[in-house]
C-alpha cells in the first residue's frame, strides 16, 4: 500500500510539474515580443558586407541578416536625418510633417513654416521653409506602445529639438543622449568627454557608442521580464569622421586600388558600430530574451559622398547615384534587416519596397496592436514581406524641395510606384518650367537614362498621382524664384560677358566680351592634397586656357592658385586634365576657357584624387 501510494505521489508531482510547464510556457508565449530599433546615421545601401562592400567589414550585422530577412528595396523617406527619424516615429512622411530638412538643432523653433518667393540669384526656385521641431502632439508608435504596457527607451541621437521637443514628450521613459545635436555632443564629439546632461560620466576618450550600447544592455537586463521597446540609434557614422586609432590603421593596411571605399576612418566607424550591435545581439541570447524581440537595423538616410576625409569622399554609394542630401537612390535607398522569431525565414531576402513610413503601422500589426483610429498615415505595413510574399507596394513619396548646392539636389518631389521612379523637379527647366526623369529602376538602378521624354503617357499618369498626393499632404512646395538671373546653370554661374545654357547636358557659354569665366557655386570639401579637374569642351575662341581656385577663407583668386593649359579652339571636343594642388581645404573652382570672345561647351565635368578617384561631378540638365 506505502508503495502504491509512493507511486500515485510521484505521478502526482509530475502531472503538477507538466501543467506548471505548460503554463509557463503559455504565459511565455502571451507576453508581448520585444522591439529593438536600431538606426544608424548615414549609412548607405553599400555600406555593408551583406549589402555589397568588399571593403567594409560587418560581421554581426551580416549574421544577423543570416538570421533574419534582408530587404532590398528599403527606403528612407528623406535624403536627411531629422525628416527620417520624424517619418519613423510618426508614420507620415517629411512632406507631410513640413519636416524636411536636418533642422532641429537650430535655435530658432519654427512650427508653422511658409512657402517663399526669392531665393540666390542662381537658384531657379524659391524653396519653402521648414520645421524645425517635431511638435509634441504627434502620436509616435513609442506612445501607443506605452499604452499598451511597454516599457520605453530611447539612446543616441535624437535631432528633432531641444526642450520640450524632446523623447521624454514623445513617449520614452528612459533616455541617454536624445537631444537636439545633429552629431555626437562635443566637445569631444565621437569621444568622451561630451556637452549632454543625459550621456554618463565616463573616463576621457571613451568612444560613445561603447557608452550607448552599455547602456543598452543595462536596460535590457533590467526589463527583462517586461515587454520593452529600445530605440538604439546611434550617432554612427555621421561626422565628424573620427575613429579609434587601430581600426584606422586595419584599414589603411588593407586599401587597395581595386576598392571603390576608401576612407579608412569609415571603415574604422562602420566596424565599431557593428561591433557595439554584435554586442546587443548577443545580449538578447545570453538574456533568454532571442525568441522574443524583434529587431529592426536600418539607416536614416544615404551614404555622405560630399564630405573630404582621408582626402577621398565618406563613403562611395555605386552603382546607385548621387547620396546623402540627394534624393535619388544613393541618397535614400537604405540597408534594412529584420528579424522577427517565428515570422522571418533565417537568411530570406525580400525585394517588396518599404519606407521608414511603414514601421509604424507593420510594429503594431506584428504586436496585433490595433492602429490608432482617424490617425493619418503613409505607411503601408510589410508584415506580409516578412512572411516571404512577393507583391507590388502602392505608390511611394519622398518630398525634398529643397536646393542643395552640397550634393547636387534640386528641389523635387519623387515617387516610386513597382520598378519605376518619377522625379518631379520644380521650375528647373530652362525658362523655369518644371521638369521631369523617369526611371526604371529594375534595368537601370544607377538612373542613368532618363526615359521621361519617351515615356510621356507613363509619365503624365504618375504625375497625376504625385500632384494628387502632394495636395492631399498640404505639402508646401518651391515656386518660381523672383530674383532668378537667368545666367546660372546648374552648379556653375558665369562672368558678366557671358550667357550660360544647358542643352543635352552641355554646358553652353556664349561670351560677348575677353577672358569669359564660369565658376561652381559649390565645391566639396577637401583639403591638403593633388586633386585634379577633368571635363570635355570644345571652343571658338582663342588663346590659353585658365583654371583657379581659392582655398579656405580667400576672398580673391591668387597666383599661385592659377593653372594655364592649352586649349585647342577648333570646335571639336577634347579632353582635359588640370591639376589642383591643394594646401588647404577647396573653396571655389573657376574655368576661363579662352581669352577671347566665342562660343564654348563644356561636358562631363568631375573632380578627382590623386589616383584618379571620383570625388565630384556637375551635373547638367
Amino acid at each position: 500500500m506505502n508503495l502504491l501510494r509512493g507511486k500515485a505521489f510521484r505521478v502526482f508531482i509530475i502531472v503538477q510539474l507538466f501543467i506548471g510547464a505548460v503554463v509557463a510556457q503559455n504565459i511565455k508565449q502571451e507576453k508581448k515580443k520585444n522591439i529593438v530599433f536600431i538606426l544608424a546615421d548615414d549609412l548607405g545601401w553599400m555600406d555593408l558586407s551583406s549589402y555589397g562592400s568588399d571593403f567594409y567589414e560587418t560581421p554581426n550585422l551580416d549574421a544577423l541578416a543570416k538570421e533574419g530577412m534582408l530587404f532590398t528595396n528599403a527606403y528612407a523617406a528623406s535624403p536627411l536625418c531629422s525628416p527620417t527619424r520624424a517619418s519613423i516615429l510618426t508614420g507620415q512622411e517629411p512632406g507631410r510633417l513640413r519636416f524636411t530638412t536636418p533642422s532641429g538643432h537650430v535655435p530658432q523653433v519654427v512650427l508653422d513654416p511658409k512657402e517663399t518667393y526669392t531665393s540666390d540669384p542662381h537658384d531657379k526656385t524659391a524653396t519653402p521653409q521648414t520645421r524645425t521641431r517635431l511638435p509634441n502632439d504627434y502620436l509616435t508608435f513609442a506612445e501607443v506602445l506605452k499604452e499598451n504596457g511597454y516599457s520605453n527607451a530611447f539612446m543616441g541621437k535624437w535631432h528633432l529639438g531641444s526642450e520640450p521637443y524632446i523623447p521624454e514628450n514623445q513617449g520614452f521613459d528612459v533616455v541617454v543622449g536624445g537631444r537636439e545635436h545633429p552629431g555626437p555632443p562635443g566637445p569631444g564629439h565621437f569621444f568622451s568627454p561630451w556637452n549632454c546632461e543625459t550621456l554618463p560620466v565616463v573616463p576621457e576618450g571613451t568612444h560613445i557608442s561603447d557608452v550607448l550600447t552599455d547602456e543598452a544592455i543595462s536596460y535590457m537586463t533590467t526589463n527583462k521580464d517586461n515587454p520593452f521597446l529600445l530605440c538604439l540609434w546611434y550617432y554612427d557614422v555621421h561626422a565628424p569622421f573620427q575613429a579609434k586609432r587601430e581600426l584606422i590603421e586595419k584599414y589603411q593596411n588593407k586599401l587597395n586600388p581595386s576598392h571603390i571605399q576608401r576612407s579608412p576612418t569609415m571603415a574604422a566607424m562602420i566596424e565599431t558600430m557593428d561591433i557595439n550591435v554584435g554586442r546587443v545581439v548577443q545580449t538578447l541570447k545570453d538574456l533568454q530574451l532571442e525568441d522574443e524581440t524583434i529587431i529592426i537595423f536600418t539607416s536614416d538616410n544615404g551614404g555622405n559622398m560630399y564630405d573630404g576625409p582621408d582626402n577621398t569622399n565618406p563613403t562611395n554609394n555605386y552603382p546607385l547615384r548621387a547620396g546623402k542630401g540627394n534624393n535619388y537612390e544613393g541618397g535614400v535607398r537604405v540597408p534594412l534587416i529584420i528579424k522577427v522569431p517565428g515570422v522571418t525565414k533565417e537568411g530570406s531576402t525580400s525585394k517588396v519596397v518599404t519606407s521608414t513610413v511603414d514601421h509604424y503601422a507593420s510594429l503594431l500589426e506584428l504586436l496585433s496592436i490595433p492602429f490608432p483610429e482617424n490617425l493619418t498615415t503613409d505607411g503601408v505595413s510589410y508584415v506580409k514581406a516578412l512572411k516571404g510574399e512577393d507583391y507590388e507596394r502602392a505608390p511611394m513619396y519622398s518630398t525634398f524641395a529643397h536646393n542643395v548646392i552640397a550634393t547636387g539636389n534640386r528641389a523635387n518631389i519623387s515617387m516610386r510606384q513597382g520598378s519605376w521612379r518619377l522625379y518631379k523637379f520644380y521650375f528647373d527647366g530652362p525658362n523655369q518650367e518644371h521638369r521631369y526623369e523617369l526611371y526604371n529602376l529594375d534595368d537601370d538602378i544607377g538612373e542613368t537614362n532618363n526615359l521621361a521624354d519617351i515615356m510621356q503617357d507613363r509619365v503624365k499618369k504618375m504625375q497625376i498621382l504625385l500632384d494628387a498626393h502632394a495636395e492631399e499632404a498640404a505639402i508646401l512646395l518651391p515656386n518660381k524664384n523672383q530674383n532668378y538671373d537667368g545666367n546660372s546653370a546648374d552648379a556653375w554661374w558665369g562672368s558678366t560677358n557671358t550667357q550660360l545654357s544647358v542643352l543635352d547636358k552641355i554646358l553652353h557659354i556664349e561670351a560677348s566680351e575677353d577672358n569669359p569665366k564660369v565658376e561652381t557655386v559649390y565645391t566639396p570639401n577637401v583639403s591638403k592634397g593633388t586633386y585634379y579637374l577633368t571635363f570635355e569642351m570644345k571652343s571658338s575662341g582663342n588663346g590659353e586656357g585658365t583654371l583657379a581656385w581659392k582655398t579656405g577663407k580667400d576672398k580673391d583668386y591668387i597666383p599661385e592658385n592659377k593653372t594655364e593649359f592649352e586649349v585647342k579652339h577648333d570646335n571639336q571636343w577634347h579632353q582635359y586634365k588640370i591639376e589642383i594642388p591643394l594646401s588647404d581645404r577647396l573653396s571655389t573652382i573657376q574655368i576661363q576657357p579662352s581669352q577671347s570672345k566665342g562660343k564654348i561647351q563644356i561636358k562631363n565635368i568631375e573632380l578627382v584624387n590623386e589616383d584618379g578617384y571620383y570625388i565630384r561631378d556637375w551635373p547638367l540638365y
